[in-house]
């Protein structure tokens, strides 16, 4: 499959400048954070000098680039000179989020979201209205329209949010209809009908300015909606943090201030989910989102850490019934076995007891993220004021952090001041990737993991993979290379869902294509989720993964670092490859060689340059160099030739087979007429059959006249 590999690389030179001060940059890399101060009676603070602030990145103290304080439309330095920000930086968004509650619930958040919206909001603050059930679903994009507004969240309330998949479609399908462009060919992907709608990018034209905005505005909701589509796979327990991201990861298009409103009943961390849950939270600080959690309990007698306390004192039961935790051979049990089963389930049930407080999720999102938890109130007037306070009026403050290794560490960040009546709400830190690789590809949840995998490549045999590169003639001056992955799928982990009807599970990977320099300059990243019945687990367990990835790249030599995640055991593997591309010229050339290990019909979508559809069949490589001789005579192999148009003569393809320096040559068969695209695709079976076992050094040989082109790999041979 052919996927895009570019995420809305649009922005005008106004966005592009505006942006660089909210992300982390490569070379003179900047970190941007939003401060907000209040003194003890909860009263903004706004006249405070750099020297107030002492910022801390891992604990090390760092010198403050920039300072100053963004009121509205304004930025005011130090000195106190006011400039106009730009256009891009001048929109703040507002996301209304209604998870899932009871009818009661329903009601008071309607009066309290209705509140809201009475606010005085200057014009530049934009807001959309979203639910989230199942998955994040659409109700109104982003718009400054208050009716409008009000009967979205009328809407929102009116029903349980999985009821609004239908309405959210519509919504997708006119925002693409609109500021999309039509969808060409009936198969072109989002990202591909994104880059084609031409945006007029002059920042001193006020309706170019408008339009750009209205533009990326309407992109964010249909990418929010369509990350969360990717993401629908997430595993029992994970949903609503999947949703979350979805909804940050929607909202990295404009530079500024951004914040999502987000009316919650609270929701627990399962164990094991730590890592996704951080990754939403690192998300959202580098897209420069705050968190607003609005606990929908409101004022209630039940404790909200109910469900904590039951899970403690059932892990203290489980405990006690296996013997105790720490001694797990008494004769409180008959089986040592079975009492060693009873206290590990009961440790388990403890971490997950510690994660079962709902609002201290809440309030996590919040601290981490700048914002605050507004719960145990039925009076939300005052809390919601604040935030479009907070919204408008905050410090800028800019670092540069010196990473001297991007390991996908969460890197905690501090921000102190020299008065200790004054309270500060900052954001809490990021994980530390690669600035450009994250504007190109974002990040998902699962390739955390995988990145600090690869951090330290240690090779797992109970995760084995195989993966690699290869290079085709591409347009231009560059290759078309194409990564492939291979993985058996008998040691992928399944667990049962809840109600023991379906069997869970899935992998994902990452690849880093680095340059001779150790530059990345390539990162792919797939995932497959797996939802089967029992019937079905036997097929999966004698099937394989497979996944190939194209993209361009000039002449010169590669590393491809690759890693995989068992996403149920959490178990990772990585491994290192070498990848040449040769200079592209005019003459006789010919692609990487691509053992087959099976055909399939074309896809109807497939692309016409693929190279590995090969007329009404689509070929399948195998990286496994390996062939047993009982089980085959023959090696099937696949290579693209590129004759030299300008050459009479016609090329000649010759195999060698080199075992410790005994050489032997096998004539191929005839080589077929270029096709329009000036391409010979040429599969054959070398015989194998006269050759003993052993390790095979195989080249395959071009020649058109005095022209020739070369493509060297090994093969094992088995009895």
């Amino acid at each position: 499959m052919k996927r895009s590999l570019a995420f809305l690389l649009f922005l005008a030179a106004a966005g592009a400048q505006a942006q660089e001060k909210a992300t982390i940059q490569t070379s003179g890399e900047e970190v941007l954070v939003d401060v907000v101060v209040r003194d003890g009676k909860g009263r903004a603070i706004t006249n405070l000098p750099q020297s107030a602030f002492t910022l801390t990145d891992e604990g090390e103290v760092k010198q403050i680039t920039s300072f100053a304080l963004v009121k509205g439309t304004e930025s005011v330095s130090q000195a106190g000179a006011t400039a106009k920000l730009d256009a891009l930086r001048q929109i703040r968004l507002i996301s209304l989020i209604f998870d899932k509650m009871d009818q009661g619930e329903r009601a008071s958040t309607r009066q309290a979201a209705l509140e809201f919206l009475k606010s005085e909001f200057p014009p530049n603050v934009y807001m959309g209205v979203f639910t989230l059930g199942d998955e994040l679903q659409a109700i109104q994009g982003f718009t400054n329209k208050r009716d409008l507004l009000e009967q979205a969240v009328n809407k929102a309330l009116s029903r349980p949010s999985s009821q609004f998949s239908s309405d959210s479609a519509q919504l997708r399908e006119s925002l693409e209809q609109n500021f999309l462009g039509p969808n060409q060919t009936g198969n072109q992907d989002l990202f591909t009908r994104q880059g084609q709608m031409p945006v007029s990018t002059d920042p001193r034209d006020p309706g170019s300015a408008a339009s750009m905005i209205n533009a990326i505005m309407a992109r964010s909701v249909v990418e929010m909606i369509s990350f969360n589509d990717r993401t629908e796979m997430s595993l029992q327990g994970r949903t609503t943090i999947w949703a979350l991201l979805a909804a940050v990861r929607g909202q990295s298009q404009l530079p500024g201030r951004k914040a999502i409103v987000y009316f919650s009943e609270g929701f627990a961390i399962p164990q094991g989910a730590e890592e996704e849950f951080q990754s939403v939270i690192s998300t959202a600080n580098r897209n420069n989102l705050t968190f607003y959690p609005i606990d929908a309990h409101g004022l209630t007698e039940t404790m909200q850490n109910g469900k904590a306390t039951e899970g403690l004192s059932a892990a203290a039961n489980g405990a006690s019934q296996s013997g105790g935790v720490g001694n797990p051979m008494s004769s409180g049990s008959s089986n040592p076995f079975v009492s060693k089963i009873n206290i590990a389930q009961a440790q388990d049930t403890a971490i997950d007891a510690n994660h079962s407080n709902l609002q201290d999720t809440l309030q996590i999102m919040a601290d981490e993220t700048g914002g605050f938890l507004t719960a145990n109130t039925n009076d939300f007037r005052a809390p919601l004021q604040r935030i479009a306070e907070e919204i408008e009026t905050y410090y800028e403050l800019t670092y540069n952090p010196h990473i001297e290794k991007y390991d996908g560490k969460f890197r905690q960040i501090s921000v102190k001041l020299n008065r200790p009546d004054l309270r500060v709400q900052s954001r809490a830190g990021y994980f530390a990737l690669p600035p450009d690789m994250l504007k190109s590809t974002g990040m998902n949840i699962y390739e955390v993991p995988l990145l600090r995998a690869l951090s330290n490549i240690v090779p797992n045999k109970a995760l084995p993979f195989e993966s690699g590169g290869m290079h085709f003639r591409g347009d231009g001056r560059v290759e078309t290379c194409g990564f492939l992955i291979d993985m058996g799928l008998n040691n992928i982990t399944l667990r049962e869902n809840s109600d023991k009807s379906k069997m869970l599970g899935g992998l994902a990977y990452v690849a880093l294509i680095k340059n001779a320099k150790g530059i990345v300059v390539k990162k792919l990243q797939g995932d497959m989720p797996l939802e089967l019945t029992r019937d079905q687990v036997i097929s999966l367990k004698q099937s394989r993964f497979t996944d190939m990835e194209y993209f361009d790249l000039p002449p010169g030599y590669y590393t491809v670092e690759v890693a995989v995640l068992d996403k149920e055991s959490g178990q990772t593997n990585a491994r290192r490859n070498a990848m040449f591309v040769p200079k592209q010229g005019e003459g006789l050339a010919m692609s990487s060689v691509a053992l087959i290990r099976k055909w399939r019909p074309k896809e109807p979508d497939a692309a016409p340059e693929d190279p590995f559809v090969v007329g009404d069949k689509t070929l399948t490589p195998t990286l496994v160099p390996k062939i047993n001789k009982s089980v085959s005579s023959s090696l099937p192999f696949y290579v693209v030739v590129y004759p030299d148009a300008r050459n009479p003569d016609k090329p000649e393809m010759y195999i060698e087979f080199n075992r410790d320096g005994n050489v032997k040559k096998v004539a191929a068969s005839e080589l077929g007429a270029p096709d329009a695209q000036g391409r010979v695709q040429y599969i054959a079976n070398a015989p194998i059959g006269q050759f003993d076992p052993g390790n095979y050094a195989v080249s395959f040989v071009v020649k058109q006249g005095t022209e020739r082109a070369q493509e060297n790999f090994s093969v094992l041979l088995e009895p």
